[in-house]
């Protein structure tokens, strides 16, 4: 994969629409769901049991068939509509990022947008790669870049010239107040630019105490 095609990320899933309209879409999406995809009353009851005060979910079960396996979804209530919280497998093992996307996608044309249509609802749904600059600003992903760019990936940033870029880096994500974290950092070092997985966690530890403890300077400095 090229460094510039962004890494494939779970992708999300958003209803978004009128409260008072919630109930039309409910309706919608239970009529919809008569297979693959169906309600899975128990599971949404049990879900149910643990949720705060008005909050309301929504869970379905996917019979596996067209390539694709049998997992549960499950719809969560926020303040602009329902999003999906969660795919998982019926069986033992897991979807990976892909699998979970393609499941995401067959709900999305089955029941998602067709129950919006009727409800007054739309789809939103985020793509499925994503660079650097989805998650920091173009001047820190500037940085990060020249750091991995000109740096010893066997050593992390022990050498001075490279410190002194990965110093800037994080100044700069600080400043930025990026919403870059730890796990997009490692992925995007690893997978993106090829750095050793050892090293690629060492360097996210040191980006984690860094804006911590320049968070802390800024508010007792």
């Amino acid at each position: 994969m090229s460094r510039h095609d962004g890494l494939e990320v779970f992708q999300d899933l958003l209803l978004r629409g009128p409260a008072a309209c919630r109930p039309q879409l409910r309706a919608a999406l239970m009529d919809l769901a008569v297979g693959p995809w169906r309600h899975a009353a128990k599971e949404e009851d049990a879900l149910s049991e643990h949720t705060s005060s008005g909050d309301e979910i929504f869970a379905f079960q996917r019979d596996p068939g067209n390539g694709l396996e049998a997992v549960g979804l499950v719809l969560w209530s926020e303040p602009e509509g329902f999003k999906v919280t969660n795919i998982v497998p019926r069986v033992a093992g897991e979807l990976g990022v892909a699998g979970y996307n393609r499941h995401l996608i067959d709900f999305a044309e089955r029941l998602a947008h067709p129950a919006a249509a009727k409800a007054g609802f739309s789809v939103e749904i985020t793509t499925a790669r994503q660079t650097l600059e989805d998650w920091a600003s173009p001047d820190t992903a500037d940085a990060l870049r020249k750091f991995s760019a000109a740096a010893n990936k066997s050593s992390g940033a022990s050498h001075p010239l490279d410190r002194r870029r990965w110093f800037a880096f994080l100044i700069r994500a600080h400043r930025d107040a990026t919403s870059l974290d730890t796990e997009q950092l490692v992925r995007w070092l690893i997978e993106a630019e090829e750095w050793p997985e050892d090293v690629a966690h060492m360097l996210a530890m040191q980006y984690e105490f860094a804006l911590n403890l320049l968070a802390d300077y800024d508010q007792f400095g």
